[in-house]
């Protein structure tokens, strides 16, 4: 191995020809095997070290939550807010001393120089971005007339999905030029810098050059995906299943749901994949008028939704059980003895639930397929419950 070169600088563009992303030829054979060679050279050296693992670019509180030289992916249903949490993230990562803004608790590595470089694929150059720009960088603490360095964006909107893949490889060889610092790249939406993202052959083309990039150079990339509309967590497309695989942290963005499934106010933040540290607990957001943005959610939203959601899982508890034993006629004293030993909750806490169920005409189903509504009547001194059709 000795007449071997030794591997360019990972902080600098490769000179090695044909190492470019962007080549103006195939490589021979022979330039493949020598392109091998010098990773192994790599990795042997490597081996020879202690291992020291990059520190984290990005925290949410303290937890580590984005590592250099990886790939990662905000995914969620359209309209849940995935690209307002990426502009939390980018005004993190370039947010000046001076600024006070909360970011949801983000704090950068400040012992690192970040460039960040926004590729959006979706909004209209007019307003859209042009706002979505704005905010970033107010949120980072720069008035909108400034040009803050390190902050550079584009749009491929206006170029045909079989030229997009070749525009941003472009651009990826430009901003490395440009900025002799760890880039922090983010794609909105990576589905649209493909031809197709459900072509295997399109799919793995632009997964395979991150990877080849994060590999050789100082770079991080930050994925925005659709979800695929119905599901829970399936990203969108052949290319949504294989981000997914290669992603160091994948984070899933959506609004929780209330008693009856409808969306509320209330935005968690969730983490699907943490591979270079343990899987965090959620977290809670909301939208801010006044902060044009995302903000943490007050405790108080929060118990509010939990409660709700337990007392909806509470009923569903209680009509399951009453389908069961109140195939005839039962006085109210012995229905509300069966429900309390069967839950172990107070007769207080049933007769409530008795009263909601009556109430709001919840439908309980037999064991036949029928539906039915709880229902009571006096006779005398007692109450008698009993279903009806």
């Amino acid at each position: 191995m000795a007449d071997i070169p030794p591997p360019p600088d990972r902080n600098e563009p490769s000179t090695h020809e044909g190492s470019d992303i962007t080549r103006s030829r195939p490589d021979s054979p022979k330039d493949k095997l020598q392109r091998l060679l010098l990773s192994q050279q790599q990795i042997r050296e490597n081996k020879e070290k202690i291992i020291s693992f990059s520190q984290p670019i990005l925290w949410q509180k303290e937890n580590p939550i984005f590592f250099p030289k990886t790939i990662n992916v905000i995914q969620g249903k359209a309209g849940v807010h995935k690209s307002r949490l990426a502009e939390t993230v980018c005004a993190a990562l370039l947010k000046t001393p001076e600024s006070n803004r909360d970011l949801l608790d983000f704090k950068r590595n400040i012992l690192t120089r970040y460039a960040v470089c926004y590729v959006d694929t979706e909004r209209n150059l007019s307003d859209q971005l042009p706002y979505s720009l704005q905010q970033i960088q107010l949120k980072a603490g720069y008035p909108i007339e400034d040009h803050p360095y390190g902050f550079d964006y584009i749009s491929l909107l206006e170029f045909a999905r079989e030229e997009r893949f070749e525009m941003l490889n472009m651009y990826l060889d430009h901003i490395r030029k440009k900025f002799p610092m760890h880039l922090f790249i983010i794609l909105d939406v990576i589905t649209d810098c493909v031809f197709n993202f459900n072509d295997t052959k399109d799919s793995m083309k632009l997964i395979d050059m991150m990877n080849q990039t994060i590999n050789r150079y100082d770079v991080t990339f930050l994925c925005l995906i659709h979800e695929n509309p119905g599901s829970t967590d399936k990203a969108r497309g052949h290319l949504g299943t294989e981000i997914l695989n290669k992603a160091s942290t994948v984070i899933q963005i959506g609004f929780e749901k209330d008693s009856r499934n409808h969306n509320t106010n209330l935005i968690k933040i969730n983490y699907l994949k943490c591979r270079s540290s343990r899987k965090h607990d959620p977290f809670f957001a909301e939208y801010s008028d006044k902060e044009k943005g995302l903000v943490l959610a007050d405790p108080n939203t929060i118990k509010d939704a939990f409660d709700s959601r337990a007392q909806k899982a509470a009923l569903d508890e209680t009509i399951e059980i009453i389908s069961a034993c109140l195939s005839e006629e039962m006085q109210k004293s012995e229905l509300i003895e069966k429900l309390c030993l069967a839950m172990n909750c107070k007769e207080r806490t049933i007769e409530t639930r008795l009263k909601a169920i009556i109430t709001h005409k919840l439908v309980i189903p037999d064991a036949n397929g029928s539906v039915h509504t709880l229902c009571k009547r006096q006779e005398g001194k007692e109450v008698i419950y009993f279903l009806s059709d």
